[in-house]
């Protein structure tokens, strides 16, 4: 493991062609690496490293703000818990049309049975634009609820172990006898294959980040395109007779 031969003094440096050395792997081997060279109280990672950690909480809050903004604009309020039985107004429109031709002149009945069946088609298509939307939105609220969650929790178990590996080094340094510095340096090592583990745990959620993108681009443009159709079928069914 590359992590493993840049640590202690003595070994030997990465072999270039170990694959643990990929281009997926350079960035973790860099800041591993920096745990020799670093003799501060707490390990420095790389810049790139921190970046993609605070990018991880910036896309959260992009995403929990534009499902919020989108959700509002698009999907009633009484549509958003599919639990809830949704007070369907254009099929009570239908049913009132229907009544309400038996009131009007002779030559306007046959343009109200129209609309009140027209409405209930309509009735049935917004519940299935909006059925998709919601199962869109849905999803990207999965994010924050669970891969936020579990990196939030992973960042957490990243710093404790960093501290425990610092503390681990500093008793090393401090270690004034032959055992004593024998007996550090493997509780050190221990402290460094836990760092190093739950520094790839971390990683792995990073790194799942563009692919996360990609799939809620679908669904806003999902959403989006569902919407300009509702619109598109809303014309057609309102449309006037000639």
């Amino acid at each position: 493991m590359a992590s493993e031969s840049g640590r202690t003094p003595g070994t030997q440096q990465p072999n270039k062609d170990d694959p643990n050395n990929s281009k997926e792997g350079k960035r973790f081997f860099k800041f591993v690496f920096n745990v020799n060279k670093k003799c501060t109280d707490e390990t420095e990672m790389t810049a790139e490293f921190e970046r993609d950690v605070k990018h991880y909480h910036e896309f959260d809050a992009v995403v929990t703000t534009c499902i919020e903004y989108v959700e509002n604009m698009f999907i009633p309020f009484c549509s958003k818990n599919p639990k809830i039985q949704m007070d369907d107004s254009l099929k009570s429109l239908s049913t009132s049309l229907n009544d309400f031709k038996n009131h009007v002149p002779e030559n306007y009945k046959s343009s109200f049975e129209s609309f009140s069946t027209k409405m209930k088609a309509t009735s049935g298509a917004r519940k299935n634009h909006q059925d998709i939307q919601r199962r869109c939105l849905d999803n990207m609220k999965n994010f924050h609820n669970q891969q936020y969650a579990a990196f939030l929790q992973k960042k957490k178990n990243f710093d404790e172990s960093r501290r425990k590996m610092d503390q681990a080094k500093a008793e090393v340094r401090e270690a004034k006898t032959t055992t004593a510095i024998e007996k550090k340096a493997i509780c050190y090592q221990l402290a460094v294959d836990d760092f190093d583990q739950v520094t790839e745990e971390l990683i792995k959620y990073i790194e799942s980040l563009p692919g996360t993108k990609k799939e809620f681009t679908y669904d806003i443009l999902t959403v989006l395109s569902k919407h300009k159709k509702y619109h598109e079928d809303m014309s057609k069914f309102f449309s006037l007779p000639s």
